[in-house]
Parts: structure tokens; C-alpha cells; sequence
């Protein structure tokens, strides 16, 4: 049993916390939506939807994060690595409409640049 205020371990999480995803092609990218909370035990599913997207993408991905509740270090992390694997293969990765909280985490760290269209590396001559 857990101590007042400190949720019980063997308690599943609400179904609130359930990160959900969809994606589709728009063009030569992919949007993917994510939708719920995103920490340490959801962001490696988030992970998987994303680089599978970016597989499957031209260009690369743009990620709604609109409907994002939680958005923490492992999120970003996620993100992050998919930045670094896109701009390995010459694709580029957009957030699009950030959640307040996802918005919060972009800004505090310096990494909401990295994920604008402006922040797109122009092709090499």
C-alpha cells in the first residue's frame, strides 16, 4: 500500500495517461498526432511511431503536439534523437502546435528552434 498522496504501484494508470498516436502522409511527409502523456514509460512507443514515419516519409516528419497533457526530458529525448537520424538521412523533423506543456519544455531548453520549419539546413551545392 502506498503512502497518502503517493499513487500505489500496482494500480494501472488511468486511462488519461494513455499515449495514443495517428499518422498519415501529407505530401512527402508524414504527420504524425500524438495524443496524451509522454514520459519515460510512453515516449519509447512514441519513439517507434516516429521513426517508423520517418522511414516511410521523403522528407520528414512533422509532429502535432496539440493534444499533448505531459510532455517530460524522455519526450524531448525521444524527439531529439529522431532530429539527429532525420538530418542523417537529408529529412528534417517539424513540431506543430505545441501543447502548452509540450511548448513549456521546447523553451525552457533552447530546443524549440531546432524543430521550425527555419530551422531547416538548406541543401548543399
Amino acid at each position: 500500500m502506498a503512502a497518502p498522496g503517493i499513487p500505489d504501484s500496482s494500480t494501472p494508470r488511468s486511462t488519461s495517461s494513455i499515449l495514443l498516436t495517428d499518422s498519415y502522409p501529407e505530401g512527402p511527409r508524414k504527420v504524425v498526432v500524438v495524443n496524451g502523456e509522454v514520459d519515460y514509460e510512453t515516449a519509447p512507443v512514441m519513439s517507434a511511431v516516429l521513426r517508423n514515419a520517418l522511414r516511410d516519409s521523403a522528407e520528414g516528419v512533422d509532429v502535432d503536439l496539440s493534444a499533448v497533457r505531459f510532455w517530460d526530458c524522455a519526450a524531448l529525448n525521444a524527439l531529439l534523437r529522431l532530429r539527429r537520424e532525420a538530418l542523417a538521412h537529408g529529412k528534417t523533423v517539424i513540431v506543430r502546435s505545441p501543447s502548452r506543456t509540450a511548448r513549456r519544455v521546447l523553451d525552457l531548453t533552447g530546443t524549440a528552434r531546432l524543430f521550425q520549419p527555419s530551422a531547416i539546413p538548406s541543401p548543399r551545392p
